[in-house]
């Protein structure tokens, strides 16, 4: 129970301090510049879509 608790405390910080570092790179951002985010994105280590770019993938048969 305790390895549980410890691990999710870690992903909690891994993903506060992801956003605080993304908040502060795009702030001098423009509202419609989507790749100043995109930067600070990659900047950052944010998360990766679970899909490319042709979209989920179809549903097992299984």
């Amino acid at each position: 129970m305790v390895v549980i608790a410890a691990t999710v405390t870690v992903e909690a910080n891994k993903q506060n301090a992801w956003i605080k570092c993304f908040r502060k790179c795009s702030k001098p951002c423009k509202p419609n510049d989507g790749n100043c985010y995109e930067r600070c994105k990659i900047k950052c280590g944010g998360p990766n879509p679970p899909h490319g770019p042709g979209g989920p993938p179809p549903p097992s048969k299984y």
